[in-house]
């Protein structure tokens, strides 16, 4: 009785095809890692708000959750600049002082006609650009490290905010503030705003050569130089991306309180920090997604409503600020080892 060959071709096949599921299991479970921090963070805001809306029933009014949201919004766009400097290997804390500089611009230097208010505007960005733009070429012609650079910065900014305005006033054009408080529902234009805002630069970030640019600077200075990108360009454009943000925050923030004040962007460079951060983007650059921000900025939102409910003292919120800021850095350090 002859013996029949082994069938190898049906072996063949089925050693590939479990070789092909092993990798499609393997590439799975890389992407899941990739996007692990966005994850995390938008199942700590579901969890946070599950809990917010049990323990205050004043959440759950939709008057509640559109003024929650406008309260959000400026935090979000900046928690987006900070974003995308990180992700360079950056940081900026000069934000809170554009904010300061745009709401004194906006409620001091715009008239009431259309003219006046579209070149306020073009001021706003403009100073908001030379100062993104200053920040970029002293970190890209000295060794001084971006994170000494923007606090000086800051400081130069706020003292001139202070040395023009020292207490809060003037008024917003209110066209302008009309505009962009506009509401129908629990949407308004800022939301929308933040919405168009987050969209591009989740594409921007994820598709295009620029941003792809800016997670090589980050993850390796010395590779994306070798590799032929520009970090000075990269830089120059991270930085000025940032404070332009910040101008459009001060923007949304001085149509709210319909006036200019010198100190109201002061507690936004910590606060977006700790959005960024607990949305995935580390210091030591070339990691996250920007759209981690948002949660980001959601969550410091709602703790921060939920305590000015509860009355607690503005002290107080500093120090949990501050210790949930330590605590995300630890939680980011051991997640990198």
């Amino acid at each position: 009785m002859a013996l029949k060959p082994p069938n190898t071709k049906k072996r063949g096949r089925i050693k590939f095809e479990m070789t092909s599921n092993a990798t499609s299991s393997s590439l799975n479970l890389k992407k899941i890692n990739r996007y692990s921090s966005v994850i995390y963070t938008y199942i700590f805001l579901i969890v946070v708000f599950i809990i917010f809306y049990i323990f205050f029933p004043i959440y759950r009014s939709p008057a509640n959750i559109s003024n929650l949201l406008i309260q959000i919004t400026p935090l979000a766009i900046v928690a987006m600049s900070q974003a995308v400097v990180l992700i360079g290997g950056g940081v900026d804390l000069s934000v809170g002082a554009v904010i300061s500089l745009t709401t004194i611009i906006a409620a001091n230097l715009m008239g009431t006609s259309v003219l006046s208010i579209i070149l306020g505007l073009v001021m706003i960005f403009s100073v908001a650009v030379l100062i993104g733009f200053a920040n970029a070429v002293i970190c890209n012609e000295t060794f001084i490290p971006p994170l000494i650079v923007t606090l000086a910065m800051s400081y130069v900014v706020q003292g001139i905010v202070l040395w023009y305005r020292p207490t809060p006033g003037g008024s917003v054009p209110q066209s302008l503030s009309n505009i962009l408080l506009y509401r129908f529902n629990i949407l308004s234009v800022p939301i929308i705003m933040v919405v168009i805002i987050y969209i591009a630069f989740a594409f921007a970030m994820s598709r295009s050569v620029f941003g792809l640019h800016v997670y090589a600077v980050g993850e390796n200075e010395l590779y994306a130089r070798m590799a032929g990108v520009n970090i000075k360009k990269i830089r120059i454009g991270v930085y000025v991306i940032s404070a332009t943000l910040a101008s459009v925050a001060g923007i949304v923030l001085a149509s709210r309180i319909s006036s200019g004040a010198p100190l109201i962007g002061s507690p936004y460079t910590l606060d977006s920090l700790i959005a960024a951060i607990i949305g995935g983007m580390t210091f030591a650059g070339g990691e996250g997604f920007v759209i981690g921000a948002l949660g980001g900025a959601a969550i410091m939102g709602m703790i921060s409503n939920a305590l000015n409910m509860s009355g607690v003292d503005p002290f107080y919120q500093f120090i949990l600020e501050g210790g949930l800021l330590i605590l995300v850095m630890i939680i980011s350090s051991f997640r990198r080892k």
